[in-house]
């Protein structure tokens, strides 16, 4: 990897831990508990040009695209109906 793509890294990743050393900061100043964000369904890659939704909980690959954004859309869907079918 080229110097300069890994110290924009390297800066990048310093500015994502900042922030949420600062939220959590925030949070325990004001006494209450961290919010917790978890997705389900998450995109990962599969090899080249190809992704898979997988299921955070189960494992298991829910369905796969060739595009990283319409993978990221499938995974939306997904998210979506799956709270759906909690609400009822």
């Amino acid at each position: 990897m080229h110097h300069s793509i890994q110290s924009r890294r390297d800066i990048v990743d310093g500015l994502h831990q900042r922030s949420r050393i600062a939220t959590a900061e925030f949070y325990r100043l004001i006494g209450r508990a961290e919010p917790a964000v978890t997705f389900r369904m998450m995109v990962k890659p599969a090899g080249r040009d190809f992704f898979h939704v997988v299921d955070s909980r189960t494992g298991k690959v829910i369905g796969f695209r060739r595009d990283h954004n319409e993978a990221c859309a499938l995974a939306r869907r997904l998210e979506c109906l799956h709270a759906d079918q909690l609400r009822g």
